[in-house]
C-alpha cells in the first residue's frame, strides 16, 4: 500500500475527530452564551432589552451601558445627580446572589438607585401571564412569584391580590433598592405592550441622573478589562499550581500535539516507487519462458551467433564469412588474449537438461570475452 492513501486516510481520521469534538463543544457552549446574553441591550432577541434600550433614547433619556466590573461604577463621578445602576439577570438569582454588599452598601449609600431583575421569590397560586395595572397601562408579566405586600402597601410598586412583583426594600437610608421578580419585564417580546417599556423608564428616570445598565453581567467588557482579566487569571492559575503539576499538564499537551501531527518530530517523507524498467522486466520474462520450455540449447545458438557477429565487427570482419582459426588469430594480435577464451564461441556447450551450472560459466565467459578491450 503506497503512502499517499495512508495519509489520506489519516487526516481523514483527523477531521472526523475534530468535527465531533466541535459539534460537542457547539452543543456544550452555545446553550450557555444564549443564556448569558439574555437581558442583554446588544441582544435582538424576545428575551433581550435592545427594544427598551432604543425606547429610552426616543424618549430623551439615553441609557449607557456600562462594560467594566460593577464596582468600578463607585468611582464614576456622580455631578449630574445620583446615579441608576439597573442590573438584568440572565435568569431567576437569589437574594444572595443579588445583594453583593461589597458594591452595594457603598452604592446605596452615595444616594444611587439599585434595580435588581430576575430575583428569585415564593411560586404563589397567582395566573402565570397577567395584566398587571399601572399609571402607565397595562403591565403584562409572566411569572407566578410574588413578594407578600398589600395592594395598598407603599413598597408595592406593581402586583395584584396574590403579591408584589415590582417592589422596594427599605433597609437602606440614602439610596433606592428596587426589586422585580422577573428579568422580561420589558424584555423585546413585550415591545407591542407600551405599558412594560414606560413602567421600567419611569423606574429607571426617577433619580434624575445617569442612567447604567450593566453589560459586564452579560460577558461585554471593555478591552483592557479582558487583556486585565487574562492576565490575572493565567498568573493566579500559575501561582496556585506547582511546578511538577504544571509540567504534567505541559506533558499531555505536548504528547496529545505530537499524536495529532504523527510526523515523528520530523516532516513527512513520501516513499517514491523505484522506476519500472520495461526492458529488463520484458528479458526477464522471456528468460523465464524459455527456461521453462527446456529450449536452452536455443538460447545457446542464438546468443553464440549474436556474440560472434559483435567480435568480428569489433576486429574488422564486420560480415564477412571467416573461419574460427582466422577469428581466433586476429583476436590474439588485436587484444593480446589467448585464443582458447573463444572456445566459448567457436565451440560453444551443449547443454543438457539441469545443466545450469555449464550454462552460467559459458554466461560468465561471453561477459569476459565482451570487456576485453581491442585495441
Amino acid at each position: 500500500m503506497s503512502a499517499v492513501p495512508l495519509l489520506k486516510n489519516r487526516y481523514v481520521r483527523l477531521a472526523i475527530v475534530a468535527l465531533v469534538l466541535l459539534f460537542f463543544g457547539l452543543v456544550l457552549l452555545a446553550p450557555a452564551t444564549g443564556q448569558k446574553t439574555s437581558g442583554s441591550t446588544y441582544n435582538r432577541a424576545p428575551e433581550g432589552y435592545l427594544g427598551w434600550y432604543a425606547y429610552m433614547e426616543t424618549q430623551g433619556t439615553p441609557v449607557q451601558r456600562w462594560r467594566r466590573p460593577v464596582a468600578e461604577l463607585l468611582e464614576q463621578p456622580s455631578g449630574d445627580g445620583p446615579q441608576t445602576l439597573i442590573r438584568i439577570y440572565p435568569g431567576m438569582v437569589d437574594a444572595y446572589q443579588a445583594w453583593d454588599r461589597n458594591w452595594l452598601d457603598p452604592w446605596l449609600a452615595a444616594g444611587n438607585t439599585f434595580i435588581a431583575l430576575g430575583v428569585d421569590a415564593a411560586i404563589v397560586e397567582a395566573p402565570f401571564t397577567s395584566r398587571l395595572a399601572s399609571e402607565f397601562g397595562e403591565v403584562v408579566i409572566k411569572t407566578r412569584r410574588r413578594t407578600n405586600l398589600a395592594m395598598n402597601s407603599d413598597r408595592n410598586l406593581l402586583g395584584d391580590a396574590y403579591g408584589a412583583v415590582v417592589w422596594e426594600r427599605t433597609d437602606n437610608e440614602n439610596g433606592r433598592f428596587v426589586v422585580a421578580l422577573t428579568p422580561h419585564l420589558a424584555a423585546n417580546a413585550y415591545q407591542a405592550e407600551p405599558g412594560n417599556y414606560a413602567f421600567l423608564a419611569d423606574l429607571a428616570a426617577q433619580a434624575g441622573g445617569p442612567i447604567w445598565v450593566d453589560e459586564y453581567l452579560h460577558g461585554f467588557k471593555e478591552a483592557d478589562v479582558i487583556v486585565a482579566e487574562t492576565v490575572n487569571t493565567w498568573g493566579a492559575y500559575l501561582a496556585r499550581t506547582p511546578v511538577k503539576i504544571a509540567l504534567i499538564q505541559m506533558a499531555i499537551v505536548l504528547a496529545i500535539f505530537l499524536l495529532a501531527q504523527n510526523r515523528r518530530l520530523g516532516n513527512l517523507s513520501t516513499v517514491k516507487r523505484p522506476p519500472v524498467d520495461n526492458s529488463q522486466a520484458y528479458i526477464e520474462a522471456l528468460a523465464a519462458v524459455l527456461h521453462k520450455a527446456e529450449s536452452t540449447a536455443f538460447l545457446v545458438a542464438m546468443l553464440t551467433k549474436a556474440e560472434r557477429s559483435r567480435l568480428q565487427a569489433a576486429l574488422g570482419f564486420h560480415t564477412a564469412n571467416i573461419d574460427d582459426r582466422t577469428l581466433q588469430d586476429a583476436w590474439t594480435q588485436q587484444t593480446g588474449q589467448s585464443p582458447d577464451l573463444l572456445t566459448s564461441l567457436t565451440a560453444p556447450p551443449s547443454p543438457t537438461k539441469g545443466a545450469d551450472t555449464a550454462l552460467k560459466r559459458w554466461l560468465e565467459t561471453l561477459h569476459r570475452i565482451r570487456q576485453t578491450p581491442i585495441r
